[in-house]
């Protein structure tokens, strides 16, 4: 007699809804049953040991595990001893911390050289602040400078034309260069 392939699929969905809440996830079980609609569907509860569903799975495992060891053609199944599952899992984990911290000296190093790269830039800021505030000096003595040459070169100027007498035309008592009055 053939089982009806929908049943085996409810009694699964309760085996798992019995898990969840054996686990203590019932809300999980809860949603899950709900959407299952399992509740819908009689189920004799008592017959069904609690771990049901953990049993059900160590079994599939050893039952696979024991093909192997038979080789009864099911080479592509591969299972391994415990300690090589523990030695794989040490391993990986090991591997995953070392590409981490690497990971973390590379963002380390990348930070180090971005302050480094902005501390040259905050200093040619500052070196350039400081030139361009030397050439302003310059450029201030540098106009003192033509300043008090212009001054000193007026004054020799008018000092010069006195001496030489040619000073043009003074004022209407005075004489003239020409020794005229006015």
């Amino acid at each position: 007699m053939a089982r009806n392939p929908m049943e085996s699929n409810d009694e699964l969905n309760y085996l798992v809804i019995r898990y969840l809440q054996e686990s203590g996830f019932t809300n999980a079980a809860f949603a899950f049953g709900h959407e299952s609609r399992i509740n819908r569907i009689p189920i004799e509860e008592d017959l069904i040991p609690p771990g049901t569903l953990v049993a059900i799975v160590q079994k599939g495992l050893l039952y696979t595990e024991l093909e192997e060891k038979l080789g009864n053609g099911n080479s592509y199944l591969m299972t391994k001893n415990i300690n090589e599952v523990q030695q794989m899992i040490k391993e990986k984990k090991e591997k995953i911390k070392n590409e981490q911290e690497k990971e973390n000296n590379n963002k380390r190093e990348s930070k180090r050289e971005r302050q480094d790269t902005d501390r040259e830039q905050e200093k040619d800021k500052k070196m350039k602040k400081v030139n361009e505030e030397e050439k302003e000096k310059e450029m201030q003595q540098q106009e003192h400078q033509d300043k008090d040459i212009a001054k000193n070169h007026g004054d020799m100027t008018k000092a010069k034309l006195s001496a030489d007498g040619v000073s043009g035309v003074h004022r209407l008592t005075q004489k003239s260069s020409y020794g005229m009055r006015n």
